[in-house]
């Protein structure tokens, strides 16, 4: 039955987000907003509860339960005017390359790049870009070591 869902969730997201390629695994409660900020490479993973944002996620991408990718923040410069009146600040697209490994409960903050091959260890908070076959983890996400 699993399989079924699966393939019922893969065609919704077909029809509603911008590039969806073949092979991919959409486990459940995955929120994607309206999807228009959403490139998916084939053969790639993405499990229960995640939530994704103006991202591109590369080919054979495994993303653990409960994922955050987050685009935008708040302004703050001004410190007269109340943080929730200054509007959104938006940030360039978030890039997660091919073949990495992104752990359970990790936080993505915006316009981050994370190179081909890495790993991201569970509940890290990605706040910098990570060099292709990187390991990185912790808060904020440290070079572990290479995996070359």
């Amino acid at each position: 039955m699993g399989n079924l869902f699966s393939g019922v969730r893969y065609l919704f997201a077909k029809l509603f987000l911008k590039r969806l390629e073949n092979n991919v695994t959409l486990e459940s409660g995955i929120f994607f907003g309206d999807g228009r900020d959403i490139e998916i490479g084939a053969n790639s993973q993405i499990n229960e509860e995640c939530w994704i944002r103006n991202c591109k996620i590369g080919k054979d991408v495994m993303i653990a339960p409960y994922v955050m990718i987050l685009n935008y923040g708040h302004k703050f410069d001004d410190v007269n005017i109340p943080m929730m009146k200054q509007g959104v600040q938006n940030y360039p697209q978030t890039i997660i390359e091919d073949n990495v490994w992104i752990g359970a409960r990790v936080i993505i903050l915006p316009g981050v790049k994370i190179g081909t091959g890495s790993i991201i260890g569970a509940g890290s908070v990605v706040t910098k870009n990570v060099d292709a076959f990187s390991i990185a983890a912790g808060n904020p996400a440290k070079l572990i070591r290479l995996r070359k």
